[in-house]
C-alpha cells in the first residue's frame, strides 16, 4: 500500500512552523529572530551622528526597550513594529540611540522583562540610568475594547514623568494603523526632547569631588551632558575649603567653569591682613590700674610690717639704753619685767622686719616684673540684635579681669 506524499508533506511543514507561533503566543514580548546577521538588522534603525556635527552629543538620548504584544496575531508582527517606532523616533534629527535591542537586553538582564511592562515613573528610573537614557519609551499592542490598539509610555528622567499615548487600527497589519502610530511617537519624542548642555569643570585639586545637585559628576576635572536649567554646583575635598555657586545652562550651551580650592585651617606665616591685625590690637587690653592690682595692697601691708617693726625695734631700745646703773647703787634703773618686754619686743620687731621686709620686695617684683593679667579679647562678632543682655555679656567678657 502507498502512502499518498503530500498529506505528509504538509504534516513535516507544520510541526516545523508549530514551535515559534507557539513561543510568541506566550505573549513574553518581542521576538526579532531571524536569519539574517546581527549587523543587517541594525541598518537604518538609528541617527547618523558623524563627526562633522558638533552639536549631536548634545542631543537627549533615546530607547525603545521594547514591545509587549501578549495576543500571537501581535506577536508575530512585533518584529516590524518595533522596527518602525525605533526608525521613526531616530529619523526626526531630535534625540540620539542610547541602545539598541540587544545593548538593552544585556544591560538590563534579569530585570528586562519587567522593564518592557513598565509604565509607571518608579519602574523607569533604574533602566534610565543603567542605559543613561533621557528618554525612555516601552510600547505594547494588544487587542482592547476599541479594537487593536498601540499603547506607548515615554520616561521624561529630567521631570521624572511619564507619558501615556495611544492609537488604535484595524489589524497590526494595518500600514496605516502602523504609520500612524509611528508619528505619534515621533511628536510625543519632539514635545520632550530639550538639548544637553555640556559642563566642563577644571578644578586645582585632582582629588575634588565635583556634584551637581544630588548628582556626583566625577573627581578632578570633568565634563558631563546635564539637562539644561538651574541647578547647584559644589566643588569639595579633604582638607580644602568647599566652593559653591549657581548654574544657569541653556540648551545646547557649552560651559566651562574654573574652580580654585584653599587649603582649610591656619593661615600660613606671613604679614597680618587688616582683619587678622584688629583681632590683634584687640587682643592687646591697657594695663589695669595700680590700685585694681592685689601686689599693690601686699606691698603695703608688708611696708606696715616693716614700719611697726622698726617702732617695736626703737622702743627695745630705748629700754636698752635705761638698763644700767646709774647712780651706782650695784641695781639697774629698770626692772627684770622690762627687761624681759624689752627682749620680747626686739624679737617680734626682728620678725617684722625681715617678713615685712621680704612681702615688700615681693610685691614690688610682682609690680614691676610680672605684666597685669588681663581676660582674653573674643574674636566672635555679637550678633547686632542680641539686645541688652547680649551687650552686657560682651562687655563682661571683655573687660573683666581676675
Amino acid at each position: 500500500m502507498r502512502i499518498p506524499a503530500a498529506p505528509f508533506t504538509a504534516l513535516l511543514a507544520l510541526a516545523l512552523l508549530a514551535p515559534p507561533s507557539w513561543a510568541q503566543e506566550g505573549g513574553l514580548g518581542l521576538d526579532l529572530t531571524t536569519d539574517s546577521p546581527p549587523e543587517a538588522q541594525s541598518l537604518d534603525m538609528g541617527l547618523d551622528l558623524r563627526p562633522s556635527d558638533p552639536n549631536a552629543e548634545l542631543l537627549p538620548r533615546f530607547a525603545l526597550v521594547g514591545l509587549y504584544a501578549p495576543e500571537r496575531a501581535g506577536a508575530q508582527q512585533a518584529a516590524s513594529w518595533f522596527e518602525a517606532l525605533e526608525r521613526g523616533a531616530l529619523s526626526s534629527n531630535m534625540v540620539a540611540q542610547a541602545s539598541d535591542l540587544q545593548g538593552t537586553r544585556e544591560r538590563l538582564e534579569n530585570g528586562y522583562a519587567a522593564a518592557v511592562r513598565c509604565a509607571e515613573a518608579a519602574c523607569f528610573a533604574e533602566p534610565a540610568e543603567l542605559l543613561d537614557a533621557d528618554l525612555l519609551t516601552t510600547a505594547r499592542l494588544s487587542l482592547e475594547d476599541a479594537g487593536w490598539t498601540l499603547r506607548t509610555w515615554t520616561y521624561d528622567r529630567d521631570r521624572r514623568a511619564v507619558h501615556e499615548d495611544f492609537v488604535t487600527g484595524r489589524n497590526p497589519r494595518d500600514e496605516d494603523f502602523l504609520a500612524e502610530a509611528t508619528a505619534m511617537l515621533a511628536r510625543r519624542l519632539t514635545a520632550l526632547a530639550r538639548p544637553r548642555a555640556m559642563l566642563t569643570v577644571n578644578v586645582n585639586v585632582p582629588q575634588a569631588v565635583v556634584k551637581v545637585g544630588e548628582r556626583i559628576l566625577g573627581v578632578g576635572n570633568v565634563e558631563a551632558r546635564l539637562p539644561p536649567g538651574t541647578m547647584p554646583l559644589e566643588v569639595s575635598a579633604d582638607e580644602y575649603g568647599t566652593a559653591t555657586r549657581t548654574l544657569d545652562l541653556q540648551p545646547g550651551a557649552r560651559e566651562t567653569v574654573e574652580v580654585m580650592l584653599e587649603i582649610s585651617g591656619p593661615a600660613p606665616d606671613g604679614p597680618p591682613d587688616e582683619s587678622v591685625a584688629g583681632v590683634g590690637a584687640s587682643r592687646k587690653a591697657p594695663r589695669k590700674s595700680l590700685l585694681k592690682r592685689p601686689a599693690f595692697y601686699t606691698a603695703l601691708l608688708g611696708l606696715a610690717a616693716v614700719g611697726a617693726g622698726v617702732v617695736m625695734g626703737l622702743a627695745a631700745k630705748d629700754v636698752e639704753s635705761r638698763a644700767q646703773d646709774a647712780n651706782g647703787d650695784g641695781v639697774f634703773d629698770i626692772s627684770r619685767k622690762e627687761r624681759l618686754d624689752a627682749q620680747t619686743q626686739a624679737n617680734l620687731a626682728t620678725a617684722l622686719l625681715v617678713g615685712g621686709g621680704a612681702v615688700t620686695a615681693g610685691s614690688a617684683v610682682w609690680l614691676l616684673v610680672v605684666p597685669a593679667r588681663t581676660a582674653p579679647a573674643s574674636t566672635s562678632v555679637a550678633p547686632a540684635a542680641g539686645g541688652n543682655g547680649a551687650s552686657t555679656a560682651l562687655h563682661l567678657m571683655v573687660g573683666g579681669s581676675f
